[in-house]
């Protein structure tokens, strides 16, 4: 059983001078800290940086909305864009082709250009030659 003069000897043991005597212990510091330097920069390349240029996509694929391309918006219909009116950032679809239903949305409720009318215009042309 230790005595009450043994127990602080214990935890000293742990304790050693820093080698190169006491001006030394600086550079470990900065060595510990130096993996958490790269923190921010690991975060800005893999969650900011990707989800800017996806964003940027996005604003490049409703600013070229036009005439009689296929889309999906948010709220999961598919339509055909009938007019897009660029200056109030809305966007008329025409849902049902048979009965005519026409629903006016926000540019930014679209998701996803599903067919773009330049694709089949170009699938025509194809076809004609």
């Amino acid at each position: 059983m230790p005595g009450p003069f043994e127990i602080p000897w214990l935890f000293a043991q742990g304790a050693q001078a820093a080698p190169g005597g006491a001006g030394g212990g600086g550079g470990s510091a900065f060595n510990a800290l130096l993996p958490f330097l790269f923190i921010p920069f690991l975060f800005y390349f893999l969650l900011l940086r990707p989800q800017q240029q996806q964003e940027k996509k996005r604003k490049q694929m409703i600013d070229a909305l036009k005439k009689n391309d296929r889309v999906l918006t948010q709220a999961g219909f598919y339509g055909t864009v009938v007019s897009v009116n660029h200056d109030a950032g809305k966007v008329v679809l025409r849902i049902d082709d048979d009965k005519g239903v026409k629903v006016e949305f926000n540019k930014a409720g679209i998701v996803q250009v599903v067919d773009s009318a330049a694709e089949k215009e170009k699938e025509k042309a194809a076809e004609a030659v």
